[in-house]
C-alpha cells in the first residue's frame, strides 16, 4: 500500500513518466499504483482481522518471502534505472526478471484452487500434555497435483495465541493427504482453533499464496491432574480419626459385612448367623471389615483480588489442580461412595457424583472462574442440609489463614449444625510448595 501511494505521490508531484512516456505511461502507472494500494489495504484488514480472512475479498492473500522481497527490490532497481537512464537493456533485463515472479504467483493461485481441508481435533485434553491433531488435506482438481502446501493453524485460547504448521509435499489429482502437527497447553480453558490458512510459494519460492478455509472447532482444556503421595494418604487418615461423627447404625458393628466364618472363641455371640449354622453344622459367625469409604465433599475457595499479581494466578490453579486431583482420586479407588463439589466463582462448580460422569466434573473445573467477592460464608451455607453423618469435609483455600478464622468464628457463633459443620473441615493450603509434597504431578 505504501508503495503505490509512494509511486502515485512521485508522479503526480514530478510527472517523471509523463515527460519519458507520455500520457499513457503516465495512466498505467497510476492504475498500478491503485492497485497496490487497495491490495496492501486488503492485506491489512486480512492481518488484523484474521477472523475475516476465510470470508469475501481476503480469502486469498498474497504475501513475499524474504527472497521474493530481495528480487522485488532489483526489479524497482532495474526499472528505475532504465526510467532514468533511458536504457533499454536495463528494461528488457526488468522484463526478464519479472516474467518468472508474476507465473510464480499465477501457478500459486492455480495451486490452491478447490483445496479443501478436515481437521480432527480432540475434544478434551489435559493441561501440560500433549496432543496430536490430524489434518486432512483434499484436491479436488482433476488433473494437477497440489505440491508444497503448508497448513497453518490459529489457536486461541485463555490468554495465549498460537500457531501450529504442518507440511504435505504433494496431494494428487483427486486425492487426499494426511498431516499431523502436536500440541501442549499449558492452561486450563476453552481454546478455539481455526480458521485455518492454506499456503504455498511452489514453484520458484518467490511469492506466496494463502488461502483461508472455515473450519473451525474448540478443545477444553483440563486442570493439570497428578497422583496424591502416600504422605496425603497418612494425612488424611490422621485427620478422618480425629474428627468425631455419628454412627449411622446400632450396635457394636458399625462396618460394612466382609464374610462368614467359623466361630472362634471370644467372638460377640450377637454375630453368629443362626440360619448357616445350622445348615453347616457350626457356629457361623458374620465377620465386619471397616470401611474407609466415606462419603466426600469437597469446597474450593479459590478467591484472588480484583488485580491479581502472577503469585495470585499460580494459587488459584494450584487450588483448582489440587482439588481436581482429590476428586478423581476419592471416584478412582472407592467404593459408590458419595462426592459433592462445591465452589463459588463466574461460573462456579455445584456437583454431585449423582448428577452425572466424571466428565462433567472436569468441565466444570475446565471453565472454573475465580471470584474477588468474599463469599466463604456463601460457600459453607450452601451445605446446610446436604452433609451425610460419615461425610468427611475439606476445604482448598487460597487463604487457608483468613479460611481457619473464619470457620472458628462461625464454630462459636452459628448453631449446632453450623458448629458442627465448620468443626469437621480440614483446611487445605492451596500453596505450590505445600501441595507438591501430597501430589505427585509428573505421574497422572
Amino acid at each position: 500500500m505504501g508503495m503505490g501511494l509512494g509511486m502515485a505521490a512521485f508522479e503526480l508531484r514530478y510527472g517523471l513518466v509523463l515527460m519519458r512516456l507520455g500520457g499513457i505511461g503516465r495512466a498505467v502507472v497510476l492504475v498500478c499504483a491503485v492497485g497496490f494500494s487497495v491490495w496492501g489495504l486488503k492485506e491489512l484488514i486480512a492481518g488484523w482481522w484474521p477472523a475475516l480472512g476465510s470470508r469475501g475479498f481476503t480469502r486469498h492473500r498474497s504475501g513475499f518471502p524474504v527472497e521474493g522481497r530481495v528480487y522485488l527490490l532489483m526489479m524497482i532497481v532495474l526499472f528505475a534505472g532504465a526510467l532514468l537512464g533511458r536504457s533499454n537493456p536495463l528494461l528488457l533485463v526488468f522484463s526478464a526478471m519479472a516474467g518468472p515472479y508474476v507465473v510464480n504467483g499465477w501457478i500459486s493461485f492455480v495451486l490452491l484452487k478447490r483445496l479443501s481441508v478436515e481437521r480432527k481435533a480432540p475434544v478434551r485434553i489435559m493441561a501440560g500434555e500433549p496432543a496430536s491433531v490430524e489434518v486432512v488435506l483434499k484436491n479436488g482438481k482433476r488433473w494437477l497435483s497440489a505440491w508444497v502446501m503448508i497448513m497453518r493453524d490459529r489457536i486461541s485460547g485463555p490468554g495465549e495465541q498460537l500457531t501450529a504448521e504442518a507440511l504435505v509435499p504433494r496431494v494428487p489429482p483427486r486425492g487426499e493427504r494426511r498431516a499431523r502437527y502436536r500440541l501442549k497447553l499449558a492452561k486450563r480453558g476453552r481454546y478455539e482453533i481455526g480458521p485455518m490458512s492454506i499456503s504455498t510459494r511452489f514453484p520458484l519460492g518467490l511469492a506466496e499464496r494463502t488461502l483461508a478455509v472455515e473450519s473451525a472447532s474448540s478443545i477444553l482444556v483440563y486442570p493439570r491432574i497428578g497422583r496424591l503421595t502416600a504422605q496425603w494418604q497418612i494425612r488424611t487418615q490422621a485427620a478422618t480419626d480425629l474428627v468425631p461423627h455419628r454412627s449411622p447404625r446400632s450396635g457394636p458393628f458399625d462396618d460394612e459385612f466382609h464374610k462368614l466364618r467359623e466361630y472362634r472363641p471370644g467372638d460377640d455371640p450377637r454375630a453368629i448367623h443362626w440360619k448357616t449354622s445350622a445348615r453347616r453344622d457350626e457356629l457361623m459367625i458374620r465377620e465386619f471389615r471397616e470401611s474407609r469409604d466415606r462419603a466426600l465433599t469437597v469446597l474450593v475457595d479459590a478467591w484472588a483480588p480484583a488485580r491479581p499479581s502472577g503469585d495470585d494466578r499460580e494459587r488459584v490453579e494450584c487450588a483448582i489442580s489440587f482439588a481436581a486431583t482429590i476428586c478423581v482420586h476419592h471416584l478412582h479407588n472407592s467404593r459408590e461412595s458419595h462426592l459433592t463439589v462445591s465452589a463459588a466463582g463466574d461460573p462456579g462448580i455445584d456437583w454431585s457424583s449423582t448428577q452425572g460422569r466424571l466428565e462433567g466434573l472436569l468441565d466444570q473445573f475446565a471453565l472454573y472462574a475465580p471470584t474477588s467477592n468474599d463469599d466463604l460464608e456463601a460457600l459453607l451455607a450452601s451445605l446446610n442440609g446436604r452433609l451425610s453423618a460419615r461425610s468427611r469435609l475439606l476445604l482448598v483455600s487460597t487463604r487457608p489463614t483468613e479460611a481457619g478464622q473464619r470457620l472458628a468464628e462461625q464454630s462459636g457463633n452459628g448453631a449446632a449444625d453450623s458448629r458442627r459443620t465448620s468443626e469437621s473441615i480440614q483446611v487445605l493450603a492451596a500453596d505450590p510448595e505445600k501441595v507438591g509434597s501430597l501430589v505427585d504431578w509428573r505421574t497422572a
